[in-house]
Formats: C-alpha cells, structure tokens, sequence
C-alpha cells in the first residue's frame, strides 16, 4: 500500500516532529502562539502551491480539508503574525498527494495538541485561538484521503513522487517549528 511506504519513508520526520511538538509548554501561552506562527508559517504555503497545481481537481472536497482561514483565524485571535516560507511549485498529483499525506495525517496530532492545550490552558484566551486543531473534526478526511491516495493512478505510477512531496511537507513543518522548540528550550 502506498500509505505504508510513505509511511516509512517518514517515520523518522514524523517521529522527530512529534518529539518537538510534546515538547512545548502549553501552559504557557506564547508557546502555543508560536506553534500557531510556526505552523502557518508552512501551511500557508504549502496549500497556496497545491491551490496553484489544481488540487481541488484531484480531491473534490479540498475546500472542506483547506486550514488556512482556521489558521489565520487563529493568529488573529492571539495576535500573532508570521512570515511564510516560499511557496514550492508541484506539478503533479503524486507530489501533491504526498504533500496531503501529511497535511491530513498532523491533525491526528492537532487533536494531542488540543487536548494538552485544553488541560493546560483551561481559561485561557488560547483555548478560544483552537479552529485549526479542531478543523475537519467528526469528518472522515482521513479515510476518505486514503482512498484516493491509493487508487489515483498517478500516485500508483510514481510512488517515489508521493515519497518526495511528503518529505518537502516535513521539511517545512520541521524548519518552522525548530525555531519555537528552540525558545521552549530556553
């Protein structure tokens, strides 16, 4: 199964993220506030190059996986601003593909992030900065993602191609959060 191989292609990038993400103190609210900038700071990119490569032709429900005015929404509330990575450019669906692999499979840890952040900061005006961790709740994106993934012939025929946009997804997320784990640590 495709999802299986870009699963090991990743595991390290994913297990590395995870690492990180556990790591920041969500009672303390600019933490989260720069998890929010972190992530925008490649999200926003990342769906701007799939918009742009006509992703919402390939996944009919894109609009509904879309994050990025959860997102904005978010920041506006904490008062947050972010300075976006540059946009990649895919070409293919494969790439595309991987790049949603990721995409969809980190609200799996939005939905940690969530619950650390709700018992953490129960009062907090953070808790009301939370649509992008409860985007898509109750829907079955994932199921419905992988379905695709593994029947789009496109992605059956370049796997490497999948591989590949997941690993830039990482690398954006990783390169992203690196500088908030890094003040965490401080």
């Amino acid at each position: 199964m495709i999802q299986d191989i870009v699963q090991d292609a990743t595991r390290t990038s994913s297990r590395r993220l995870d690492m990180a993400l556990a790591s920041l103190d969500l009672s303390k609210p600019r933490y989260y506030a720069g998890f929010l900038r972190g992530q925008a700071e490649a999200l926003f990119p990342l769906e701007t190059a799939l918009e742009a490569g006509g992703i919402e032709t390939i996944l009919r429900d894109w609009p509904q996986r879309a994050r990025t005015p959860a997102l904005e929404h978010d920041l506006t509330v904490m008062d947050v601003s972010c300075d976006p990575l540059p946009v990649p450019h895919f070409n293919d669906t494969a790439r595309m593909l991987g790049v949603v692999y990721v995409l969809e499979a980190s609200r799996m840890s939005a939905r940690t992030m969530l619950m650390r952040l709700a018992h953490q900061q129960p009062e907090s005006s953070a808790i009301g900065a939370t649509q992008y961790l409860r985007h898509g709740f109750g829907k079955r994106l994932w199921p419905l993602f992988l379905a695709a993934l593994e029947s789009h012939p496109e992605t059956r025929a370049d796997v490497e191609g999948v591989v590949e946009g997941a690993q830039i997804a990482f690398g954006m997320f990783d390169s992203t959060l690196i500088p908030v784990v890094s003040v965490a640590a401080e």
